[in-house]
């Protein structure tokens, strides 16, 4: 039938599969996939906003605000207000010791689930996965 030919079923298909796997490795350093992720952001941008964030994980604002009010919670994050509709997020000790500790596992996983392809497969997914972002963005 038509829906294990779709595109987006495959992908949606995939992407669950690596999320529940990659949920359960963080289990032990009792953090989700999308605060880990976050975190990275947080580290490695330059003035970081929740809208930074919430696009370049393609993500509304109220569920960023949600993950940085979880992450603030445990430590991980600072926020200093920017103005009155903006705040500014650092990342704390704890939330680089949290990407520390976690770092080797998900290194590890991140190389595991994509080392049946080849370099050029690699960057071939990568390109194909952009275009079809780009025709999803196009679409009225």
């Amino acid at each position: 039938y038509e829906l294990e030919k779709s595109i987006g079923f495959k992908i949606n298909q995939t992407a669950n599969k690596i999320n529940n796997k990659y949920t359960q490795l963080l289990q032990s350093y009792n953090i989700a996939p999308e605060q880990r992720a976050t975190l990275e952001i947080i580290k490695y941008e330059e003035n970081v906003t929740q809208t930074k964030i919430a696009n370049i994980l393609a993500k509304d604002k109220t569920t960023i605000s949600r993950t940085l009010n979880n992450l603030e919670n445990q430590g991980f994050i600072k926020k200093t207000q920017k103005d009155k509709r903006t705040n500014l997020i650092e990342i704390t000790p704890n939330g680089e010791n949290i990407l520390s500790e976690s770092s080797a596992c998900v290194k590890d996983f991140r190389t595991r689930f994509s080392s049946k392809l080849k370099d050029d497969e690699l960057n071939t997914l990568i390109n194909l996965l952009e275009k079809i972002a780009l025709s999803v963005e196009e679409i009225s």
